[in-house]
């Protein structure tokens, strides 16, 4: 996997991501597990669950299950709680086919401001460029992914950067093919890390970047799938979220921290 070292985030994340970086080189062959450049997570909670989640934990600092059933959530949370990890639910927000035909209908309907145009970050794009998406993500409370990832040479995917005339990033989003390319959610795309700069909000810059975000995914990777993570309280997320066709599902994100090496709290969003 190809490293840029382009690294972002606090004390606490960018060494989460470098250990995950290189658990990844090890176990990327095991379509139980994920990966889209923050952390490696078990993909569906298999056998064990508990046991594998407390080890990505403690050889991370931080582990995920992307697909935990709903109903039993927060006995899961709970159990990780008692074994001393940090532990939190986001709601898995899903879209499919009704999520790419809302986004298309959207990028018919909305139009970008006038001073803004939209870039596909690359291997040719600028550190300067990276460096920036990375701090309008921090500033808004979302933990960026590692540089590679955002030029798509580290995972497949794509990183999209709005800027205006005076080539200031203003809002950013992005998805990734996160699973095995032979497991059975191949084609599920992690989907969001949504930001827009306080400045700029209010245009619909983050929702035309979303739904782009969805077409260039499906229309380049052939995703079919697109999961998010969002806390049941965000009702500004999950607002733009059903107006891209990206709803509530059947499981959770589960999170969890070792609080031994992580801390500054959360490093997941």
């Amino acid at each position: 996997m190809t490293d840029t070292g382009e690294y972002f985030g606090n004390a606490d994340q960018i060494p989460l991501m470098h250990r995950g970086r290189n658990l990844w080189e090890l176990m990327q062959d095991n379509p139980a597990y994920s990966f889209y450049g923050r952390m490696v997570s078990l993909c569906d909670p298999e056998d064990d669950a508990i046991n594998k989640m407390l080890s990505l934990a403690r050889l991370q600092g931080a582990a995920s299950c992307q697909y935990y059933p709903i109903d039993q959530a927060d006995g899961f949370c709970s159990e990780l709680e008692a074994l001393g990890m940090n532990a939190g639910r986001y709601e898995q927000c899903r879209g499919e086919k009704a999520a790419i035909e809302s986004s298309r209908r959207i990028l018919d309907e909305y139009q970008l401001p006038e001073d803004i145009s939209v870039v596909v970050l690359d291997q040719s794009s600028s550190t300067k460029l990276v460096r920036e998406v990375a701090d309008v993500s921090l500033a808004c409370g979302v933990m960026p992914v590692p540089g590679s990832v955002m030029r798509g040479t580290g995972r497949k995917g794509v990183c999209l950067a709005a800027v205006d005339d005076a080539g200031k990033v203003v809002a950013t989003a992005s998805s990734y093919l996160s699973n095995h390319p032979d497991g059975t959610r191949a084609k599920d795309a992690f989907w969001g890390m949504l930001a827009t700069g306080e400045a700029r909000r209010g245009e619909r810059i983050g929702l035309i970047l979303g739904a782009q975000s969805i077409v260039w995914m499906s229309e380049n990777l052939g995703a079919r799938s697109f999961n998010t993570g969002i806390t049941a309280d965000n009702a500004s997320s999950m607002a733009l979220c059903e107006k891209l066709g990206v709803i509530p599902s059947k499981w959770t994100f589960i999170a969890c921290i070792d609080p031994e090496a992580m801390k500054n709290g959360s490093v997941t969003r």
